[in-house]
């Protein structure tokens, strides 16, 4: 009779997860890492992993990611939208005060 419908383990695989208990690896997805990284370091697929998630009943929830933008070659950590906006504006209105004076000049 055929397994369950999804992936299954490898040979590697089980033997891996066996010297590790669900509550171990549990911590492992509580500690903030993706599980692609936890699964690298435990030397399984990710989707074995994912499985022995579904087949345990762990629990992984995402980590929280901070959002990166580039802006004129300088990195960007958009915490604050509107800190962002503000900042933004004061800049561009800068640049264009300059241009503008620039232009008079001439």
């Amino acid at each position: 009779m055929p397994n369950k419908k999804g992936v299954n383990y490898n040979s590697k695989s089980v033997l891996i997860l066996k010297n590790y208990t669900p509550e171990d690896i549990q911590k492992l997805l509580n500690s903030g890492s993706s599980k692609k990284n936890i699964a690298n370091n435990l030397g399984i697929h990710y989707k074995a992993l994912d499985k022995y998630i579904i087949d345990n009943n762990l629990i992984y929830t995402t980590p929280n990611r901070i959002k990166k933008i580039k802006y004129n070659n300088k990195d960007i950590i958009n915490n604050d939208p509107l800190e962002n906006f503000k900042r933004i504006f004061a800049e561009r209105k800068l640049k264009r005060t300059l241009k503008e004076l620039k232009d008079n000049y001439d």
